[in-house]
């Protein structure tokens, strides 16, 4: 019967693990702190998984799972946590806990874990007790380079990553036991001797064996190359990402390349589970952003207005205080749209009845724009096409649309710079395309740039609505979208309408 170590400062969660592993058949060993988990795994070296708290008095579970790593690297460790964080995250994820849930948890998702990780642990002590018992691998080992051996043996000894190393010609001419292990592979006669394309998926033999040669044959000597998330495959078909440090060197007169070889699978599958709750918290940051921009607005119009209630205030007051008011109430219109459009079913339709002429659509958003003080430090050239550009869509999301897309460039300009905006007919097809000569966008921006509550500008000047929004109707009226941009030289929105009307 298979053995599992609970640690928990929490009688209540010990008590409830237990009877969840019991009706596993597993037997349950369980303790209130990490100091005397530690002095349970020294005794016990038949337990087989250990769930431990993360925050406890004393040494807490951070602790616990860099001892195993350190002392048992095949005994799985599954940290259980009522206050996730990133730094918990992290460790964990840097001393290779099996996996890192929240409380309060769910049975399934529990029962599911204990599973794999039991799994685990006897597939990596079957694979270790093969190697163990491998007098051909004691043989191997002992053949190989004296030299290259020491040249490797620091590494070798200290370190859970596969390394490989490989002669100029790309042969594998030796492997550490982790490579064996991470590469399921049961006797080290299967890997050595054997071209390093064999660990090639075959979607990517071609282009990796053409890299690799060009690296074989355009090497300086004693250099290093770093290759993140390359995909290779175990010996058993399936496939893993994994970070790659390839180090160049010669020893008598030959070129050999070694390479340790990082499973990041389960790390990246971390991050990923820490981005998306990352995106949840954000929402609480949308909502902070939204307020603090109704507030501004509201703040401003309810000053104006006081002043210009007074009995003594002037007629310019209240000209002002009309002014700010109008300006404020605009601007909480174009969020209120956005807001509005962003709550609209996925299943509402374009109207196809409705057809609008694209110079005359412009003219009145700008016209907007013109009585407000938004752009109104920007240079717009806009010249209507001498020729009528007819479209099949409403008013009301062309100007949503158009709006988002010219505050951003007034932003990007900040509100200082030129902004040109075009309509023709190319390809018999209507284009809106929208120029400016701003601060440009990064290739990281461009790929967020239509995620949700995703912005680049400071609090209370953004939301990250805008673009999702603009994405939104695109998608409604299956409008084409073309961006350029360059970081400190602008950028380029080119709109393409489906159809003419």
């Amino acid at each position: 019967m298979q053995t599992v170590l609970v640690i928990d400062d929490e009688e209540e969660i010990r008590l409830a693990l237990e009877r969840i592993l019991k009706k596993l058949d597993l037997q349950v060993i369980s303790c209130e702190n990490a100091s005397l988990g530690i002095d349970i795994i020294k005794q016990n070296p038949n337990i087989s998984l250990v769930i431990s708290d993360v925050l406890m008095p004393g040494l807490n579970g951070v602790d616990l799972v860099k001892f195993v790593y350190e002392t048992q690297s095949n005994l799985p460790v599954i940290l259980i946590t009522g206050n996730p964080n990133l730094a918990t995250a992290e460790a964990a994820v840097r001393y290779k806990a099996f996996d890192y849930i929240s409380k309060p948890f769910e049975r399934n998702q529990i029962v599911e874990q204990i599973r794999k990780a039991l799994t685990h642990k006897l597939e990596k002590d079957v694979e270790k007790e093969k190697l163990l018992k491998s007098a051909l691998m004691e043989e191997v080992l002992r053949s190989q380079n004296l030299d290259l051996n020491r040249q490797n043996s620091a590494i070798l000894n200290a370190t859970s990553d596969a390394i490989i190393t490989v002669n100029k010609e790309g042969t594998i001419i030796s492997a550490n036991l982790s490579a064996l292990e991470n590469f399921c592979i049961e006797s080290p006669l299967d890997l050595i001797g054997n071209h390093i394309k064999m660990l090639f998926p075959p979607h990517k033999v071609g282009f990796y064996t053409k890299e690799t040669s060009r690296l074989f044959t355009a090497h300086s000597t004693y250099t290093a190359l770093q290759l993140n998330d390359v995909t290779l495959k175990k010996f058993n078909g399936s496939e893993f990402s994994a970070d790659v440090s390839v180090c160049a060197y010669k020893l008598d007169q030959n070129i050999f390349f070694t390479g340790i070889i990082r499973d990041v699978t389960q790390k990246k599958e971390m991050v990923r589970r820490l981005i998306d709750s990352e995106r949840r918290a954000f929402l609480s940051t949308l909502a902070a952003s939204i307020g603090h921009e109704i507030n501004n607005s509201l703040t401003a119009i309810q000053g104006y207005l006081e002043m210009a209630l007074k009995d003594m205030a002037s007629m310019e007051i209240k000209e002002k205080a009309l002014k700010v008011s109008m300006n404020q109430a605009q601007k909480l219109q174009s969020l209120t749209a956005n807001l509005l459009h962003l709550g609209k079913s996925e299943r509402v339709k374009k109207d196809d009845s409705s057809t609008l002429e694209l110079n005359s659509a412009i003219s009145s958003v700008l016209e907007i724009f013109k009585s407000t003080a938004k752009l109104k430090n920007c240079k717009i050239q806009w010249e209507p096409n001498p020729h009528k550009i007819y479209i099949r869509m409403s008013q009301d999301p062309f100007s949503i649309l158009l709006s988002n897309i010219l505050i951003n460039a007034g932003d990007a300009t900040q509100n200082r710079g030129t902004i040109e905006i075009e309509s023709k007919i190319q390809d018999r097809l209507p284009h809106l395309i929208i120029k400016d000569n701003g601060l440009g966008m990064t290739k990281e921006t461009l790929k967020q740039i239509f995620e949700p509550y995703f912005t680049t500008k400071e609090l209370g000047r953004g939301t990250g609505l805008g673009m999702f929004v603009v994405k939104q109707i695109m998608d409604t009226y299956q409008i084409k979208l073309d961006i350029q941009s360059e970081v400190g030289k602008g950028s380029s929105f080119d709109f393409k309408f489906n159809q003419l009307a």
